[in-house]
């Protein structure tokens, strides 16, 4: 049975995830069951059938999620603990460049969501709207991409003078 969850997005819209990857499952399973009534698939709907099951996930890639990754970046960066002590602080934007800090060397694309997983872990609550919201706020500190957000030369600096502070 597979598992499917509800999110709602804007305008008081649901998305379900898990559906695309259960009705593409099921997809290919009439179409085996056809291609072997019928003899092969032509080399077009083949194809077709390959690039469907690429995985949009980083993580598929490379065999590591994006969040043990930047766990990962913490443990290593010399200046770990200033880089917690900064998200302890009420700064929001402070909290929401730190990941993008430390995805940079990486060259890993953060989202809102792996903002808040992040800082969860290191016993901090941040909701993933707050993020948003930061970053959206302060313009000029980070830079929308396609896949996610990157930290720019000012977040970088923002970063930066803020461990300077702290220590």
């Amino acid at each position: 049975m597979a598992q499917f969850k509800a999110r709602k997005v804007k305008k008081g819209f649901f998305e379900i995830l898990g559906l695309e990857e259960f009705i593409e499952a099921k997809v290919a399973e009439v179409r085996r069951a056809l291609a072997g009534a019928k003899g092969k698939l032509s080399p077009k709907k083949a194809k077709a059938k390959k690039k469907a099951k690429k995985s949009p996930r980083p993580a598929a890639k490379t065999g590591v999620l994006p969040i043990d990754q930047l766990s990962q970046a913490l443990a290593r960066h010399p200046r770990r603990a200033g880089l917690v002590r900064a998200g302890k602080q009420k700064d929001q934007l402070l909290r929401s460049l730190v990941p993008l800090y430390l995805a940079r060397p990486l060259g890993l694309e953060v989202n809102s969501g792996l903002i808040s997983r992040f800082w969860k872990l290191q016993g901090v609550k941040y909701a993933p709207p707050n993020a948003a919201k930061a970053l959206r706020n302060h313009a000029g500190y980070a830079k929308q991409t396609k896949a996610g957000r990157l930290i720019s030369p000012n977040g970088v600096k923002y970063v930066e003078s803020a461990l300077r502070k702290a220590a």
